[in-house]
């Protein structure tokens, strides 16, 4: 009943740590989706806030007084600066980098106090002053104000990184702990099997008698013997195997070589075999074809090296190369063919899907390319010598 209860528990905590996971990824998603949200209203008002400045600078750069009064011209700057000064505060309420926000205002604000002191010069008479503080504070002040606002901005999107990556980092903690917890707790809910109980030794009971002494049993041990293990019995015989490599090997025309390829074909599945040799010029030209049809040979024709497919990639890695059929398509093992340790051409087998992944069908194909390497490359050439190209099976 204690057991019982304990497991009860275990199961409650683990559905409470599901849901309070399950609670702190909404959390995060909503503050992400908060993020975003201020990310855009910053961004808005960005876009503003470039244009204010470059209309506060165009003014500057534009004034003529022969076109507007130095009054009209000083409203018009005064204006664009409260527009600027305005954007900045409604952007500081969204900042989340303070010192960029704040030197940006810094620069604002002695570009305001330059403007107002030469309008003050301006009506005291000293036209000469009001103007020398424009050109001297007021128009530098306007590329200080958009290089502080480019500032800002960068500052705000490192920011929102920032926060965006603890924010994940906090997410994939909780959830890795979560799952961690889960899979112990599911271990140890598991049910386990109880131990096999151990076969008693057979005690023997032997009695000593005595004359005078009490009667006393001894315990005498028994060896059980061992039972025999039964073999595995292997996916493929081996007999089979055995005979028909000893043949490959045998073999001297190329009649009994398409035979042995037939056989080959029928102990593996394949629906078809193709033997590639390496020939004149950079390529593989097909010496053996099986189960393509008697004009399969001439059909399928030359495979250049430089090509990226199964075939090619035996020959350039040498080791057993695979491929899973896609949907109801055929897979297919090559394995490379090898004359001491120089390379001379590949074993392709297609097969049925699924096959290809079974050990003993990579096994067995690896087997017969090492047997074929041997028996067809003498034939091949000695074909070669004698002008009578090797004959392709048809079946």
């Amino acid at each position: 009943m204690h057991r019982r209860s304990l497991r009860y528990g275990l199961v409650v905590l683990l559905f409470a740590a599901a849901a309070g996971a399950a609670g702190f990824a909404w959390t995060v998603d909503r503050q992400l989706a908060a993020l975003i949200a201020r990310e855009h209203a910053a961004a808005a008002r960005f876009d503003a806030l470039v244009p204010a400045i470059a209309r506060f600078d165009a003014a500057q750069q534009t004034f003529d007084p022969s076109r507007e009064s130095e009054a009209e011209w000083f409203v018009r700057v005064e204006r664009l600066l409260t527009r600027i000064q305005s954007d900045g505060a409604a952007l500081h309420g969204l900042a989340a980098s303070e010192a960029a926000a704040q030197t940006f205002s810094d620069v604002t604000a002695r570009v305001v106090s330059a403007v107002k002191r030469a309008e003050e010069n301006f009506r005291a008479g000293h036209e000469l002053m009001a103007a020398d503080l424009v050109q001297d504070e007021g128009r530098p002040g306007a590329e200080a104000m958009r290089a502080a606002v480019l500032e800002w901005r960068a500052a705000e999107a490192s920011a929102a990184d920032a926060v965006r990556a603890r924010l994940f980092q906090q997410l994939w903690s909780v959830l890795g702990g979560t799952a961690a917890f889960w899979g112990i707790g599911v271990l140890l809910l598991a049910p386990r099997k109880a131990p096999a109980p151990l076969a008693p030794s057979s005690p023997a009971l032997v009695v000593e008698p005595a004359a005078d002494a009490p009667l006393s049993l001894s315990v005498r041990e028994v060896p059980v013997p061992d039972l025999p293990v039964p073999a595995p019995t292997p996916y493929l015989p081996l007999d089979p195997a055995a005979a028909l490599c000893t043949d490959i090997a045998r073999a001297d025309t190329a009649a009994a070589l398409d035979a042995l390829v037939d056989r080959a074909a029928s102990m593996l599945g394949a629906a078809g075999i193709v033997i590639w040799l390496k020939g004149p010029q950079d390529e593989l030209v097909p010496a053996v074809v099986h189960g393509y049809g008697p004009e399969a040979h001439a059909r399928i024709g030359g495979l250049p090296l430089s090509d990226a497919n199964l075939t090619t990639r035996a020959w350039h890695s040498g080791v057993l190369q695979s491929a899973a059929g896609e949907g109801r398509g055929r897979a297919a093992l090559a394995a490379p063919l090898f004359q001491g340790a120089q390379p001379t051409g590949v074993f392709a087998v297609e097969l049925a899907s699924g096959s290809e992944s079974s050990a003993e069908i990579r096994a067995l194909t690896g087997i017969l390319a090492a047997q074929f390497a041997g028996a067809v490359t003498p034939r091949i050439e000695t074909a070669a010598v004698a002008d009578q190209p090797l004959e392709a099976t048809g079946s």
